[in-house]
C-alpha cells in the first residue's frame, strides 16, 4: 500500500510539476504566447472587477447625494402625492440615518476602484488623474461631512461639503466618459 502511495505521488510530481523546454523555436514562441494570453486573461478579470467596484461606487455615491434633492423638494412631493406622506417621511429618515455609512462605501469603492484599475493598466493618463481627483475631493468632502454632523447648524460648512461633491461629481463625470 505505501508503495502505491509513494508511486502515485511519483506519478502526480512527475506529470504536475513538467517545466516545459522546447529545442525548437516555434515550440517556444507558443509557449511564451499561451502564457502571455493567461496573463492577459488575468488583467482582463481585474480589470472587469475594477469597472464593477467603479459603477458601485457611482451608485452609492447616488444613493447617498439622493437625500440633498429629496429634502429641497420634500414639500412638493407631499403637495403632488399627498397619500404618500408617511412614506416619503420614512423614506427621508432612513435616507438621513444611512448618509454618512452609503458615503463612507462609496469612497471605500472609488479607492478599491482606483487601486485595482492601476495595478491592471498600470498607467496614469487624464483620465485616471480625474478619477484621483475626485477622490481626493470626496475625501475632503467626508472630513467636511463628519464636521457637519456634529455643528448642523453652520451653512458654510454644508454649502462646502455639497460644492466639494459636486465639484467631484463634475470630475467622475468627465471619468466615465472619456473611458
Amino acid at each position: 500500500m505505501l508503495t502505491v502511495s509513494i508511486l502515485c505521488l511519483l506519478v502526480y510530481f512527475t506529470i504536475g510539476q513538467t517545466n516545459y523546454a522546447f529545442a525548437d523555436d516555434d515550440e517556444t514562441e507558443f509557449y511564451e504566447q499561451y502564457e502571455y494570453e493567461k496573463g492577459k486573461e488575468e488583467s482582463e478579470a481585474a480589470e472587469e472587477g475594477g469597472e464593477l467596484l467603479g459603477w458601485g461606487a457611482v451608485a452609492a455615491a447616488l444613493l447617498a447625494g439622493a437625500l440633498l434633492p429629496l429634502r429641497r423638494q420634500a414639500n412638493l412631493i407631499i403637495k403632488i402625492f399627498p397619500n404618500a406622506k408617511t412614506f416619503f417621511i420614512s423614506l427621508l429618515k432612513t435616507l438621513a440615518k444611512w448618509h454618512m455609512p452609503i458615503g463612507v462605501v462609496a469612497f471605500a469603492l472609488t479607492l478599491a476602484h482606483g487601486v485595482l484599475m492601476y495595478f491592471s493598466e498600470g498607467e496614469l493618463e487624464i483620465r485616471e488623474y480625474a478619477g484621483i481627483a475626485a477622490t481626493i475631493l470626496m475625501g475632503i468632502a467626508a472630513i467636511f461631512g463628519v464636521i457637519l454632523a456634529k455643528n448642523k447648524a453652520n451653512s458654510l460648512i454644508r454649502s462646502t461639503h455639497i460644492g466639494l461633491l459636486f465639484a467631484a461629481g463634475a470630475f467622475i463625470v468627465f471619468h466615465v466618459l472619456s473611458s
